[in-house]
């Protein structure tokens, strides 16, 4: 189930850095893996869904943007001066 997991939070990384971006999912050359750990990332994004006491927030940057996981394993990425494809 938690690799399940991380490969939903990976594959929804990809997708918001490739909107931000304005390019396709396969454009992104950057392996998310090797530059944070997926299965850590995705069993804090669900222990934090639904508990009140965890407050969750994890940016890291990759393929020129910011990153952040907050609870639940909301996505957002964010790309500043980067001018898109």
């Amino acid at each position: 189930m938690a690799d399940n997991n991380a490969e939903t939070l990976c594959w929804n990384i990809v997708t918001a850095i490739a909107e931000e971006r304005d390019i396709e999912r396969d454009e992104i050359n950057e392996r998310i893996g090797d530059v944070i750990d997926t299965q850590a990332l995705s069993r804090l994004a669900a222990q934090s869904s639904g508990n009140d006491s965890i407050e969750l927030s994890v940016s890291f940057r990759i393929e020129g943007c910011y990153v952040t996981v907050t609870d639940g394993g909301e996505v957002r990425a964010s790309c500043p001066g980067l001018v898109s494809a």
